[in-house]
């Protein structure tokens, strides 16, 4: 018996060790660059939402959503998924969570999602290559923020505080990394 345990923890080590520093080729069913056709077929329920100005010199970002959209993420269950399109370019989805802050909150949604998928990225892929925390002044806002950069990927997960409204956000960026 403590020949299996040994065993399948040293399995799931192996696994782990193994996906660290892996990069993701993409979201779900679309692979990074796919076009907005072939994400179309992907997903019949894809449709435009908006324009997205980054940089004044480039041209702007389409952001699609779908309809129904399955909102659920390392078991985080988010308000919206975003899928950014740089021209006809598939590069980035952002995933984004807010809750309130209430009498009887300790605790609120958001801080909680950043805690439980920030632990569940460390485990998979290590430490984050980037990681701070921000205090705003006035009503000391917190800004939490960790960035994985993987083999083909970047995922960066970022939770804002409570500040002059009762709201604070978790929001969840995986994008493809540009190639050199």
């Amino acid at each position: 018996m403590i020949g299996i345990v040994l065993l399948s923890e040293t399995v799931g080590l192996a696994q782990r060790t193994d996906q660290a520093g892996k990069g993701n080729d993409g979201f779900r069913d679309l692979r990074w660059g796919a076009s907005i056709e072939q994400s179309s077929k992907f997903y019949q329920d894809l449709y435009f939402e908006k324009y997205v100005v980054t940089d004044s010199k480039k041209i702007p970002r389409k952001v699609y959503l779908r309809r129904v959209e399955n909102g659920e993420i390392e078991d985080v269950t988010f308000d919206s998924i975003e899928y950014w399109f740089k021209g006809d370019h598939f590069y980035q989805v952002r995933a984004i969570l807010h809750s309130r802050i209430g009498p009887r909150t300790l605790v609120t949604r958001a801080e909680d999602a950043f805690e439980k998928v920030n632990g569940r990225l460390r485990n998979r892929y290590g430490q984050p290559s980037g990681h701070k925390i921000d205090y705003v002044t006035e009503f000391i806002v917190v800004v939490r923020e960790a960035t994985w950069n993987l083999d083909r990927s970047a995922i960066s997960i970022k939770y804002e505080g409570v500040g002059r409204t009762n709201e604070d956000s978790f929001t969840l960026t995986m994008r493809e990394k540009p190639k050199r």
